[in-house]
This record gives structure tokens, C-alpha cells and sequence, in this order.
């Protein structure tokens, strides 16, 4: 728990909702401490911490940093100058506002796209939706996870509840439309995993918003990546500029077969370690390791 975070070497930064190791991060501390490393969960909100004493701070189940942005980036700012944080401050500040998509659109990505409504603005999603010619479509809030205050739209009869997420949400965040890639549900949502810069794993994972009642958010699956997706995957790394120590690469093909970008996750994010195997949880402990060497 936090209290022992002293003992630490490095720093598993999560929030007070998971204040012991999961099963993946149980993975990782064993194979830091295989390697004469001694790692464990620190809340990041946590007052009492002196973050100065740790070789590295791994942000990995910080899972309320979405609900509580402004105070995590300017956290990550602070802890970030006394020990090296990974992935760095910067990175958690421009991944965090899903108008980072702009910009790796901007240098030649291609995302699903995107229809944006700034905060304080007062669209008609009806019209909007219209416009594009997207009868089946997610209205979501350019900052949040988990797929909280994220709706579907597949026809007029669910124009009331999107004005309604809108007119609840838009005066306090800035949203996004998207329409909805019927391929997750068929060939699913890929994501191409990376952990000290090289390709590790990949994952199948089930639709979040399919609308079925047993859809479970754990459920994901191994499952090759194809040759097409690596190469998509290392171009958006390429294109953020970043050094990064994990990213996971989440993609999905549009009508006619393109890969689109629907998020790249290098907050927070699930690695699915356990499903990624052996070669995952030692590759990424060697990367926490040289980082935490200086190396």
C-alpha cells in the first residue's frame, strides 16, 4: 500500500481506488524483483509522499486521472521534477484531451473521423450527425476513459439522450462525434502493444459499446497482429515525436478495409500483460530497469 512506499525503488503510480498490485502489475513486481528491484503501488494523490526517493515512477493504474485531469497534469509536473516519470509529464498532458488526434491527423495519420464541439459551444448533434451522413455514431467527451459519458447514436430515437449528454456535458469538456466502425464488431478493435519501444503483443478486444448486456470490458484475447497493423502502429509512434516507454495502439478498419486510429493510450493504460505472456512482463522490466539505471 502507499503507507510503504518508502521502501519503494520504483514507484507503480496508481489511485486510491487500486491501492494494491492487480494481477499484471503482480506480474511486473516480480520481475522487478528478480532483477534486485523493489517496486510496489504509490497513490498519486498521496500528500505524504516524497517522490525525490524513487529511481522511477511507472504510471499504471492512475484510473481516476480522467475525471480529475487538471490535477493530475499538474501533478505529473511536479513529480516529474523530483524523479523520472514515465511516460513524461508532457506526454500525459497532451494524451490526456483526445485533441492530440488532431494533431497526429495533422501529421498524416489517419483517424476515424471526427466531428469536434468546444466547450461552451452549443451544436444541434441532430444536424450535425446529418451533415456527415452518420446514422450510427459516438458522441463522447474529448476527455474521459473508460467509455464514461460515451453513448451511441443509431437513429432518431436516440437524438434525445445525445442532446442531452451534450447539454450536460459540453459546457464543462469538449466533445467529439465519431461514426461507429461496424468492424469491431466483426474482426473486433486491435490493439498493438509496445513496451520499451518495441512491438511486444497485440490484443483482441470486444466491442465497449455494442450494446451487449454481457459484454464484459476484461474480456480480451491474444491475437496476432498483421503485418499492416505494425507498420500503421510504429508510424502514429513516429508521428508523436515522443520517447515513450509503453503505448498501446488501438485500431480499427473503416468500410473498406483501411486502418483507422481510434485512441493511443500512453496515460494509463491496460497493457494486458497477462495476456501478452513471459516475453512482455520481462521485456517491459528490462525497459524499467535501464530507465531506472539511467541508462
Amino acid at each position: 500500500m502507499s503507507a510503504n512506499w518508502n521502501s519503494f525503488d520504483v514507484a507503480l503510480v496508481t489511485s486510491s481506488a487500486f491501492p494494491e498490485c492487480l494481477p499484471d502489475e503482480k506480474l511486473l513486481t516480480d520481475a522487478l524483483a528478480a532483477r534486485g528491484v523493489k517496486a510496489g503501488p504509490v497513490i498519486w494523490d498521496d500528500p505524504t509522499v516524497d517522490w525525490s526517493r524513487f529511481r522511477l515512477a511507472l504510471i499504471r493504474t492512475a484510473w481516476d486521472s480522467d475525471a480529475r485531469r487538471d490535477e493530475f497534469v499538474l501533478w505529473a509536473d511536479r513529480a516529474g521534477a523530483r524523479c523520472p516519470l514515465w511516460n513524461p509529464p508532457e506526454v500525459l498532458r497532451w494524451n490526456t484531451h483526445k485533441g492530440y488526434l488532431r494533431e497526429l491527423e495533422a501529421r498524416g495519420v489517419p483517424i476515424v473521423p471526427t466531428a469536434w464541439m468546444e466547450r461552451g459551444t452549443k451544436p444541434d448533434v441532430g444536424a450535425l450527425l446529418a451533415e456527415r451522413g452518420w446514422t450510427d455514431a459516438v458522441v463522447k467527451p474529448a476527455v474521459s476513459a473508460g467509455a464514461r459519458d460515451t453513448l451511441r447514436v443509431r437513429g432518431p430515437g436516440d437524438l434525445p439522450a445525445a442532446r442531452a449528454l451534450v447539454e450536460r456535458v459540453l459546457p464543462h469538456k469538449d466533445m467529439m462525434v465519431q461514426p461507429y466502425l461496424a468492424s469491431v464488431e466483426s474482426y473486433g478493435e486491435r490493439s498493438i502493444l509496445f513496451l520499451g519501444g518495441e512491438h511486444t503483443h497485440a490484443i483482441k478486444r470486444p466491442p465497449a459499446l455494442s450494446g451487449d448486456p454481457g459484454y464484459d470490458a476484461t474480456a480480451a484475447e491474444p491475437a496476432p497482429s498483421a503485418e499492416d497493423e505494425r507498420a500503421f502502429a510504429r508510424q502514429v509512434l513516429a508521428a508523436t515525436g515522443f520517447e515513450l516507454l509503453y503505448a498501446r495502439v488501438d485500431v480499427a478498419r473503416d468500410e473498406r478495409g483501411g486502418l483507422r486510429l481510434m485512441e493511443l493510450e500512453v496515460t494509463e493504460p491496460n497493457l494486458f500483460l497477462r495476456q501478452g505472456g513471459p516475453r512482455a512482463v520481462e521485456h517491459l522490466a528490462n525497459a524499467i530497469v535501464h530507465k531506472a539505471r539511467g541508462r
